[in-house]
């Protein structure tokens, strides 16, 4: 089974793998969006089924839907996807990898201290 997934992979795949990794999201963010909109549309949110199927050309609002939804999701599965890039995932334990990113980090901020504008608002 994997040598036959490795064979397509190697085929229609890049070789260059930030490329590689632009298409592999790119495929994610159609099937989700593909998701979305048959959920839309099998839900019927807004009524939208009974007027696309209601209408003489059909196939223009589907159309229009479909083309919102690849935008934006591919688009945020790319971006996460490259965000994460140099995301370091040695940190934490077993499970979900977030909490590491988002620590903080103290460091000292050396202020420096005017005594003359310290007293400024003493009453004398």
């Amino acid at each position: 089974m994997t040598v036959k997934v490795d064979a397509i992979a190697k085929r229609f795949l890049p070789k260059d793998p930030f490329f590689r990794l632009l298409v592999v999201n790119s495929l994610a963010g159609i099937g989700i969006s593909g998701l979305m909109v048959g959920g839309i549309l099998y839900s019927n949110i807004g009524n939208l089924t009974v007027l696309i199927r209601g209408d003489d050309s059909p196939l223009v609002p589907i159309l229009m839907l479909v083309a919102g939804l690849v935008i934006t999701l591919v688009s945020v599965v790319v971006g996460s996807a490259i965000m994460l890039l140099g995301a370091d995932q040695t940190k934490g334990g077993p499970g979900s990898k977030l909490p590491s990113l988002f620590e903080p980090r103290l460091e000292p901020i050396p202020v420096k201290v005017d005594t003359v504008r310290a007293h400024r608002f003493d009453v004398r």
